[in-house]
């Protein structure tokens, strides 16, 4: 995959998810969402925890 494109994709559709925009992809009632991704050979991995203030 592209590199660091996965990691911004899913920080694209979690902030969707929880703006509430994510139209039939929609997870109802969505306060939180988690992101998780490896970077080179796997020797670094990156969390991400995204929460509706």
């Amino acid at each position: 995959h592209p590199v660091g494109a996965t990691g911004v994709a899913q920080i694209c559709e979690v902030v969707t998810q929880l703006r509430g925009e994510a139209g039939e992809r929609q997870v109802e009632g969505a306060k939180r969402g988690l992101t998780q991704n490896m970077g080179g050979t796997c020797a670094s991995c990156v969390v991400h925890i995204l929460e509706v203030a």
